[in-house]
């Protein structure tokens, strides 16, 4: 609609001063005509800067993840892997669905749409919680009412994405947060250390049948000794 108000506005303006013979109905009809298109200009040009037709509206979705290892494990796992150096910005991988066969990358960069790309930012965090989660907080401009839409709605600006960030939850006593390299060290190690503990419960009947009873009675008990014993394998002390 802008378009064609500035197109009115421009003829209105050029037949006032060429076209009106009346010398008083010219300048009249001219500086109004004008100052209506200089006030429509003006309008337009702040609107692309600064966007003052528009407002900013904020949502935010949480949604349970899950793990990115084995889904028989008694853990959950989330590998990691930092975008640039010191950004605290990642691409996260886990499972968005519980029956996926593959974990999935999230949050990886889109070199297509490196402007959408560099709004969006992802990081995680360790807490004292049950389940893993994602919550996405979504800033969108839209128009403040249907009017400056029907005025300024030509250039696909209403929900244009201002930010986004995600967060990433995981418990801190049932889930490994792992980088690549971890994860590469953990799978040459695993089968030793595995080894070692069926060893040892072989020895000790009384202590494997321990063992067997909690995994039972308290699978969340269970998975937190297996995740101290893989973190101290792999020296994480967080």
């Amino acid at each position: 609609m802008i378009i064609i108000i500035l197109a009115i506005l421009v003829l209105l303006t050029f037949y006032s001063f060429i076209f009106i013979e009346n010398k008083t109905v010219r300048w009249v009809a001219g500086i109004i005509s004008f100052v209506l298109l200089l006030t429509t200009v003006i309008g337009l040009t702040y609107q692309i800067t600064d966007k003052w037709a528009m407002k900013e509206v904020t949502s935010a979705k949480t949604k349970e993840i899950y793990t990115a290892g084995e889904t028989n494990a008694p853990y959950g796992m989330m590998i990691k892997a930092e975008i640039g150096k010191d950004t605290n910005n990642y691409v996260l991988v886990y499972r968005n669905d519980e029956k996926s066969k593959k974990p999935d990358s999230n949050f990886v960069p889109d070199q297509n749409h490196i402007i959408e790309t560099l709004k969006k930012t992802a990081t995680y965090k360790i807490a004292a919680v049950k389940t893993a989660s994602v919550t996405t907080t979504t800033t969108r401009r839209v128009f403040k009412n249907d009017f400056w839409k029907l005025i300024f709605g030509v250039g696909g600006e209403q929900n244009e994405l201002v930010k986004q960030h995600s967060v990433v939850t995981v418990p801190k006593d049932t889930w490994l947060v792992l980088t690549q390299d971890q994860v590469k060290k953990l799978t040459e190690e695993a089968p030793a250390m595995q080894a070692k503990m069926e060893a040892a419960l072989k020895a000790d009947p009384e202590k494997a049948m321990q063992m067997a009873a909690l995994q039972k009675s308290d699978p969340v008990a269970y998975a937190k000794l297996q995740v101290e014993q893989i973190k101290q394998l792999l020296g994480i002390t967080e």
